[in-house]
């Protein structure tokens, strides 16, 4: 018969998580994306959140860099570019589960040319790695306080994004370095959306 010490089993460990340990937040959880301007061919891999879903400004800048007036190649010009239209941006990425984002344009420094938008840094011309143009400029539509443009032309074949207080929509099939009457494509309830417009909606 065996003694009591022999039988004696040490008890077995309990698994517990460490005590730090905890589940991240949905914004941890997001991607990075892979963001290149077109005309420099320079791209970086960004997050736009930080942990709490507020705007990590030091990415930001980056992008205020990244996505730069480089018309002239010798002298690029940089601003502050609208957050919100980042936003915009990276909720259209991470609905189409896309991590590479083609920028055309973004700011452009008025000069004979006002810009419109991108001469102030509000508006941003992009592509979406394997997502058609109409199919993203028709997600786009459907956010409030929006001006969404698309450029139909098979040479081109971009999207126009810039945050406004009255959404504007329109459609535009000028060829390269050309640009023909553009063609307003709004939905009749767009001053209804726009008037329910909360930031909220411009998280992922």
């Amino acid at each position: 018969m065996p003694t009591a010490a022999a039988s004696s089993k040490p008890p077995t460990p309990r698994l517990t998580a460490p005590p730090d340990a905890r589940t991240p937040t949905r914004f941890e959880q997001l991607r990075a994306l892979r963001i290149e301007n077109q005309t420099t061919r320079e791209a970086r891999e960004l997050k736009l959140y930080d942990a709490n879903g507020q705007i990590d400004e030091a990415a930001a800048a980056q992008l205020d860099q990244l996505l730069c007036d480089a018309r002239s190649p010798k002298h690029h010009e940089t601003t502050r570019l609208n957050r919100r239209t980042l936003q915009l941006l990276y909720k259209a990425a991470y609905h189409f589960a896309a991590y590479e984002v083609e920028v055309v344009s973004a700011y452009r420094k008025p000069g004979r040319r006002r810009e419109g938008p991108h001469g102030t840094g509000a508006a941003i011309d992009f592509r979406l790695r394997g997502v058609g143009a109409r199919e993203l400029a028709s997600y786009l539509r459907e956010l409030p306080r929006t001006g969404v443009g698309v450029y139909t032309d098979k040479r081109t074949q971009y999207v126009h994004i810039d945050s406004r207080e009255h959404s504007f929509h329109w459609l535009d099939a000028s060829p390269p370095r050309r640009h023909w009457r553009e063609r307003s494509i709004g939905a009749p309830d767009l001053e209804k959306r726009d008037s329910l417009y909360n930031p909220l909606q411009d998280w992922p």
